[in-house]
């Protein structure tokens, strides 16, 4: 067996075996779009593939945030109840409403409800809306070629900010 393959199969051991460890876990976390019909972002019904895309693209970057920024044992329930997206399209621009046009005026806006739990028992929960004014001056998130970048980087910013101070789970002894 070549040394690759066996690092690989090392490496898959490994992670296997801290997947089975008790205070391995990764937070869970349930997002869901609540009356997304009526969200402020009206360039959302440009299609419901759009729209799916959107609301999918947007559920993995608050999952992978909920693992990275928060310690093991814990459990998040986010609820989106309105949403609008950076920049607006600009018909004339942009005649399959593909492109989005960033100004100053049109920055990121989520509003959310969530319920952070710990061992089954809740810790926090409560209602934010989060806005991004000044967007266009973050350079990583400018640069990214990612789709909601603008958005990832106020949901990165809230989720540093929101749970700094939580302690991971002791593993049981």
């Amino acid at each position: 067996m070549s040394r690759h393959r066996t690092g690989l199969a090392a490496s898959a051991l490994a992670l296997a075996a801290a997947l089975a460890l008790p205070g391995a876990a990764q937070a869970a976390t349930t997002v869901t779009f609540v009356n997304p019909e009526s969200y402020r972002d009206g360039n959302l019904s440009w299609g419901p593939v759009d729209q799916r895309l959107t609301f999918q693209g947007l559920e993995r970057i608050i999952q992978r945030l909920a693992r990275e920024r928060l310690p093991p044992g814990y459990e998040i329930d986010i609820a989106v109840l309105d949403l609008d997206l950076a920049g607006k399209i600009n018909p004339i621009r942009s005649r399959t409403g593909e492109l989005r046009v960033m100004q100053q005026d049109t920055w990121p806006s989520i509003k959310l409800r969530y319920t952070l739990r710990r061992g089954g028992k809740v810790v926090t929960r409560g209602q934010d809306t989060l806005r991004s004014m000044n967007y266009l001056l973050d350079p990583v998130a400018v640069r990214s070629g990612e789709p909601l970048s603008f958005e990832k980087a106020m949901l990165d910013r809230w989720f540093r900010s929101r749970f700094a101070g939580l302690k991971a789970d002791r593993p049981a002894s």
